[in-house]
């Protein structure tokens, strides 16, 4: 069974408007109580090609999922990628992110 959903295209307007955001070396964080238990990944094209996009994506993606059973289900969260986060393994983003995502939980 799926957890959490993914976020369709106006859902990430909705989420970016009115949310409160978190800032990590290598992610930044928004995370609101407007679409519950839901999720999204973005990398811009300030992060590089379209490769260094995908591996981004990947990165959070993989590194949400090993942290998920932590996060509060009535959030939704975007997870925005730093141009930094091309130059890190999965394991940095994991630390990143967690720490971000402890902050969250704590407020």
């Amino acid at each position: 069974m799926k957890l959490w959903e993914r976020l369709k295209g106006k859902e990430f307007k909705d989420v970016l408007e009115n949310s409160k955001k978190y800032f990590g070396h290598f992610v930044v964080v928004f995370v609101s109580d407007r679409a519950q238990g839901k999720v999204g990944f973005i990398a811009s094209k300030k992060v590089g090609n379209a490769v260094r996009r995908n591996r981004a994506k990947r990165l959070m993606r993989e590194a949400f999922l090993k942290i998920e059973d932590k996060l509060l289900k009535d959030r939704s969260y975007v997870i925005v990628a730093k141009k930094s986060i091309t130059t890190v393994k999965m394991q940095d983003v994991l630390i990143d992110l967690s720490g971000i995502l402890r902050k969250e939980c704590k407020e």
